[in-house]
């Protein structure tokens, strides 16, 4: 019989399978109430005029849209893109595009080109699994730096500290990775100094940042913060740092379609690396979303998303004052934007334990220990409030609240069952 292992790679043999895809498995049954993926309301997809821009390029694209396309993307595409990014304060071209097939594709080529075996990439504790992922099937490794402890950005101190000492122990770091909006898992946003202080680290120690922004345009509460990319270039044009973009999240996820956003170089690069992969990202889908982009309708769908999210993250705030146990060491976050919340269980508590019991009771979340590169916490989860209805959020943190309850009481109830030794 032929054994695999020993021809796999070793690229291969260090791939892990992704918990949350594998948890959203377990989920599929209608009786279960999943707080686990990321998934947009399907309500804020704007279907019909999804329906009338496709009809469009078969009118007016047919023959071209069917065809192969160039690795860099479709020229009315980039050019809408350059509009769309110069509204978020970045001043750019289309030779710092380039069309991937989502974010995703662009979390997998980045370490293609930027990382040797053993290689070091700075990240937050606790970071998105994708991103760990595809480090991990380059054979790189991740320096977890933790949150300061106001939950705005990386503990600085923690990251001179921590990098100082990986460097002295012949540490080789290629780049810095972040998601300072609305960060996938916790939901913190980066504030102002925070940006600050990276990019100047990054000036510092000649790294490049990557900024992973899914979320960014997401903000349903407080003051909006400028992106990484456009600090850079407002304090001393550097071109350090790397953007990463997608329609996931402020259009449909079905569409597959982000982009990067980095200096010439870089992107050619990656040019190269992607034409290995695919040749070109779907040329229908470009031309499909250039006609959408083309009617500036995102902007309201946007505007309609962060309302409906705004609702959805304070109602299910609501629900987990009201039923989650009253304790110092049980919290959550409250973000200002995105998708999710954390919520931090007391420290005897294993999420990953707990999980088949949540499971039986008929609601699901992701383990918190999924988003760590080595050192994992147990005792934390990711909630997703963007998908459920109000009905739904309110009973499934209703089961999820008593199947908290319940590991507390067996965890008293064993501490205070132990006997006392004899004449004590």
């Amino acid at each position: 019989m032929l054994y695999l292992e020993s021809l796999y790679s070793k690229n291969a043999n260090n791939m892990k399978k992704s918990v949350i895809r594998e948890l959203l498995k377990l989920t599929q049954q209608p009786e279960i109430i999943s707080f686990a993926g990321g998934l947009p309301d399907p309500d804020t997809f704007p279907v019909e005029d999804l329906h009338q821009a496709a009809d469009l390029v078969f009118t007016k694209h047919a023959r071209v849209a069917l065809q192969y396309g160039t690795t860099e993307g479709d020229n009315e595409l980039r050019a809408e893109l350059v509009k769309f990014e110069e509204r978020q304060g970045h001043k750019i071209g289309p030779d710092n595009l380039l069309i991937t097939s989502a974010s995703q594709q662009a979390l997998d080529m980045i370490p293609k080109i930027f990382i040797d075996p053993g290689d070091y990439v700075i990240a937050e504790r606790p970071t998105y699994v994708g991103a760990i992922q595809a480090l991990q099937s380059y054979q790189g490794r991740m320096l977890g730096i933790p949150a300061c402890c106001d939950n705005d950005g990386m503990d600085m101190d923690e990251l001179e500290k921590r990098y100082t000492k990986a460097k002295a122990d012949g540490a080789s770091i290629k780049y810095i990775y972040v998601i300072p909006d609305f960060q996938n898992p916790s939901g913190i946003c980066w504030s102002l100094q925070a940006r600050k202080a990276l990019v100047a680290f990054a000036y510092k120690y000649d790294l490049l940042i990557v900024e992973d922004a899914p979320y960014r345009e997401i903000r349903f509460l407080g003051e909006h913060q400028p992106s990484i990319y456009q600090l850079d270039q407002e304090m001393e044009n550097r071109g350090i740092v790397i953007g990463l973009k997608t329609f996931s999240k402020i259009l449909a996820p079905g569409v597959r379609m982000g982009w990067i956003v980095a200096r010439p170089e870089i992107i050619q690069k990656l040019v190269v690396a992607k034409q290995a992969v695919d040749l070109c990202t779907n040329v229908f889908s470009q031309k499909w979303l250039a006609e959408y982009l083309r009617t500036g309708k995102i902007y309201e769908v946007i505007k309609n998303t962060c309302n409906l999210y705004r609702d959805k993250r304070n109602f299910m705030c609501e629900m987990l004052e009201k039923h989650l146990p009253k304790r110092s060491d049980l919290f959550w976050t409250k973000p200002e934007g995105g998708l999710f919340l954390w919520i931090a269980l007391p420290k005897f508590i294993n999420t990953e334990e707990m999980i088949v019991k949540a499971v039986a009771e008929k609601v699901a979340y992701v383990v918190g220990s999924a988003f760590y590169f080595d050192e994992p916490e147990h005792n934390a989860m990711r909630i997703n409030f963007s998908y459920s209805s109000k009905t739904q959020i309110e009973e499934g943190v209703r089961r999820l609240a008593r199947v908290i309850k319940a590991e507390i009481v067996a965890h008293e109830a064993g501490r205070h069952s132990v006997a006392a030794p004899e004449g004590v």
